[in-house]
């Protein structure tokens, strides 16, 4: 995994730095103060993972600092690291959803039962991102064939649905309007102005879907 530690006491900072080396993980930065470590996330954002110090330097504490990236970056864990264990830290350090929580004195053990619930969440969300497409603001969800904009449900009718699956599976791939009208309506002819008009709404509906039309070619769903 790709880590990053905010830590301002530099003995745990090197002490947490050599253990996830030791067990074959990549510290990607050490920082001790959160504006150091939002800029770095402002320029690479592949990190898998931060072990963060509740009292570190600068504007945030690492709770704050915590909330800000797990809106801004929601596929990046977090796990605190704290001297503090009294109910009031905890209650609003869990506003964050962390992966875990090490009181200080940090000692090995904890961190290799730590990474254990980290890599098994990773591996889980894994597997539940298969049914999951992004494609911009949207998500698809493969099983359920919904789709989902800032967690409103838009609601499409079943061609549309059928239409949007198709471009999904070939996404970056063109499909011709004869494909199309083979998968939505079976070949029938004469479905030339039903196809647009199908995309017309979908766009109306989802205008920020990227979808082109070639001529004589067909259309692709460009999405990275």
């Amino acid at each position: 995994m790709k880590i990053a530690i905010v830590e301002d006491e530099a003995i745990t900072a090197l002490f947490l730095k050599d253990t996830f080396e030791e067990h074959g993980h990549n510290v990607v930065c050490m920082y001790d103060e959160s504006t150091a470590m939002l800029e770095f996330l402002s320029r690479e954002r592949d990190i898998d993972l931060i072990f963060m110090d509740i009292q570190i330097n600068g504007k945030l504490d690492g709770i704050d600092l915590a909330y800000e990236i797990s809106i801004k970056y929601p596929k990046i864990s977090i796990v605190f690291i704290t001297s503090f264990k009294d109910d009031e830290t905890i209650d609003k350090a869990k506003i964050v959803s962390p992966l875990g929580y090490i009181i200080k004195p940090v000692v090995e053990s904890d961190l290799n039962a730590i990474l254990m619930v980290v890599e098994s969440f990773k591996r889980n969300r894994q597997v539940v991102n298969k049914n999951i497409v992004e494609i911009g603001a949207y998500v698809y969800e493969k099983e359920s064939k919904t789709v989902r904009e800032n967690d409103e449900i838009i609601y499409l009718s079943k061609n549309e649905t059928i239409f949007l699956a198709y471009l999904i599976e070939n996404k970056n791939s063109y499909i011709s309007h004869e494909q199309l009208i083979m998968k939505i309506w079976n070949g029938e002819s004469n479905r030339e102005v039903s196809l647009r008009e199908l995309i017309y709404r979908l766009r109306k509906k989802m205008p920020d879907l990227h979808i082109k039309n070639v001529p004589k070619v067909g259309y692709i769903l460009a999405a990275s």
